[in-house]
């Protein structure tokens, strides 16, 4: 099929046939692989790339990281791409067979980036009209999007009026949780600082005091040659040239021993300025922990008020029709998606606050009416028609699906669910067993491994142990945590990798690290927690600009989703993982207090609640009708961005993430998932 070239200088819209080509600005994954052309053998691994541009007789391909041999292969030109072109909600993949018109290296190093024209050779004429109609779709959203909130606006007008009261009792709560949050965090970050530099103190005087008694034990040397040179003066006061170097000796000496008299005079100075440096922050700190104490007398109310009005907001989304939670309320491409991860963190939240009918109505899908591919559960359903919204299959959604399972059985003494958790753990050891080290791969149709995804399993299959007494889920454990110990765990830096051969900085894999784990195992495995935890502070740990609902900027101190300092966006705090860190750093309070070593849980006890007020300073009032008007977090402090991991941050700042909301309560109420409380 002759094709007009998806080159860079075809990009500009006045040179571009718009009855042929359309820009997309949708971006949707393709897999492709390179094929001898004339054996129509394979020359390559299958390879994963992004669309840029999209035409009725070709796409423009975004490639990272194409190894040496490709790139000649690719600047040959002879090579043809079988490609399978995942294109968003809709369920076959698309097949195609396409030439290389055109490639363009627009990133050098590693990782490099390719952009590739492709013309198709093969494609089945549906396959390109459908691909054809999502880009004309994705053009038309907008215009009817505006016709759609038209007629919203003119509907929620009427329900406002209604909720009007609740609202303003509600904003006017979150304004006080915002406020005292703020001061709290204030607070709670001075304190850590006057520990901080009491410390550094403390070290600089231990430091002192030892260049002080080398400098002692100088002086005495050097007095014991003085004198010694005073002896021998008097026994060869005979032997004039003896004697002169006696008295340069002498000389020097005393030169030297009034030096080290002026350090240690000095050394004294300091000391005596820095043991009253730290009389003073010892009062500070007296100062500043009293007015915490006052301050929290008015804000734990308020913030009790707050989760109990986050827990009512995630029971507000949940269909009466599917049992299903909303996963993101403000953005329109997901707000009927219920993603499969999001409901069981739902389904926790409902079993951690004892509301059982909540809990039972989404494990009841799962359990009657959730359609299974490839033997497990998508990754994603409609909330209000129960159908499949994603049509992916990964290990971890499935695995959470089972710890919401088995938590739900553990907390309410009820076997009904527990099939669950067995079915998907019985799917998992199966796919485990097709790897010679027993990893679990993302998913039946994914090669690449995910540590967060083996984590994940190495939780379910101790619960499920505990609750069944079965040995294969012991064994299955067991196997999971020698490949974690072989596979994850990067000595060099001391922190998880992201996963098999991607040492890629992941925050989630480090909270989950401590969870799963626990301290205590982590360092018989030879795995610092210690170090873990450092180190995603160190890496991981921004502070942004946030802008609240009344319009007042913020600085908001939280965890990113990885190392940022790369990516264009900056950094981004991301409430969901925020919250992980924070029920990491509970359970490292936890183990310093069982081993009595009290200094340091309470160095982690004030880092908890530190970061947990910083989070809630972003607690929002939910506008949508849905919502009700009660708070609630946002995903993350920006919007439709890269998470730096392959997929983007959700839209709407301004409206709530179950996943978000979800881990706020569970740092609140110190619960962690991945073990049976």
């Amino acid at each position: 099929m002759a094709t007009k070239d998806l080159s860079p200088k075809n990009k500009d819209p006045e040179n571009v046939e718009h009855r042929k080509y359309i820009r997309l600005n949708v971006i949707f994954p393709v897999e492709f692989q390179f094929i001898d052309p004339e054996t129509s053998g394979s020359i390559s691994e299958i390879k994963q790339g992004f669309t840029k541009d999209v035409g009725k007789g070709g796409i423009c391909l975004e490639v990272n990281n194409l190894e040496e041999g490709l790139e000649q292969v690719l600047k040959e030109g002879r090579a043809k791409l079988d490609l399978r072109l995942h294109v968003p909600l809709t369920r076959p993949e698309t097949k195609a067979i396409a030439k290389i018109a055109w490639h363009e290296k627009v990133k050098s190093g590693y990782p490099n980036k390719y952009l590739i024209g492709l013309s198709f050779l093969q494609i089945d004429p549906k396959d390109s009209k459908r691909i054809y109609f999502h880009a004309t779709r994705v053009i038309l959203t907008p215009a009817i999007i505006a016709i759609f909130f038209f007629f919203l606006v003119s509907g929620l007008a009427y329900f406002y009026s209604a909720g009007f009261k609740t609202r303003a009792e509600n904003i006017k709560l979150i304004q006080e949780l915002n406020q005292l949050s703020a001061k709290k965090a204030e607070l709670e970050k001075k304190i850590m600082e006057l520990d901080k530099e009491h410390e550094e103190i403390g070290d600089k005087i231990a430091l002192n005091e030892g260049k002080i008694g080398k400098y002692m034990i100088r002086i005495k040397d050097l007095e014991k040659i003085a004198t010694d040179a005073d002896t021998k003066d008097k026994l060869i006061a005979y032997l004039k040239e003896d004697k002169e170097k006696t008295k340069m000796v002498m000389k020097h000496v005393l030169y030297q021993r009034a030096r080290f008299d002026r350090k240690v005079e000095n050394l004294n100075k300091e000391n005596r300025y820095l043991k009253s440096r730290v009389s003073k922050l010892s009062d500070q700190k007296v100062s500043t922990e009293d007015s915490l104490k006052d301050l929290l007398s008015s804000f734990n109310p308020i913030e009790e008020k707050n989760i109990s009005s986050m827990f009512q907001w995630i029971k507000n989304h949940q269909s009466r029709r599917t049992g299903l939670v909303t996963s993101f309320e403000g953005d329109k491409d997901l707000e009927e998606w219920g993603f499969t991860y999001d409901q069981s963190l739902a389904c926790q939240c409902f079993t951690l606050m004892g509301d059982e009918d909540s809990a039972k109505a989404i494990l009841d899908f799962y359990k009657d009416k959730a359609e299974r591919l490839e033997g497990a559960f998508a990754n994603a359903y409609d909330s209000y028609t129960g159908k499949v919204a994603e049509y992916s299959v990964h290990c971890g959604p499935n695995v959470w699906l089972g710890i919401a399972a088995a938590q739900y059985t553990r907390k309410f003494k009820n076997e009904e669910y527990l099939s669950i958790a067995e079915d998907i753990a019985g799917w998992l050891i199966a796919l485990q067993r097709q790897d010679k080290e027993f990893g679990l791969r993302g998913g039946p149709k994914f090669k690449w491994f995910s540590t967060e995804h083996n984590l994940d399993a190495y939780a379910l299959f101790g619960m499920l142990y505990k609750l069944t007494e079965d040995d294969r889920y012991l064994e299955a454990q067991n196997r999971t945590l020698e490949w974690l110990k072989k596979n994850s765990f990067n000595r060099l830096e001391g922190r998880m990798n992201r996963g098999k051969g991607d040492a890629t900085i992941a925050t989630d894999t480090f909270a989950w690290a401590i969870a799963a784990l626990g301290p205590g195992l982590l360092k018989e495995s030879n795995m610092d927690p210690d170090q873990i935890m450092d180190f995603a502070e160190i890496n991981c740990l921004v502070t942004v600009d946030y802008i609240r609902q009344d319009g007042e900027k913020v600085k908001v101190t939280g965890f990113d989703f990885g190392k940022y300092e790369h990516i264009a966006r900056g950094g981004v705090v991301s409430t969901e993982w925020t919250g992980q860190m924070i029920v990491s750093f509970r359970i490292m309070v936890d183990y310093y207090k069982q081993n009595r070593e009290f200094n340091k849980a309470e160095y982690y006890d004030k880092k908890a609640d530190f970061y947990l007020s910083e989070i809630e300073k972003m607690v929002i009032v939910s506008p949508s009708r849905i919502g009700q008007g009660q708070g609630c977090l946002p995903y993350a402090s920006q919007e439709d961005v890269d998470t730096g991991h392959g997929w983007r941050i959700a839209n709407g700042t301004r409206t709530g993430s179950t996943a978000g909301t979800s881990y706020t309560i569970f740092a609140k109420y110190n619960y962690n998932p991945m073990v049976l409380n």
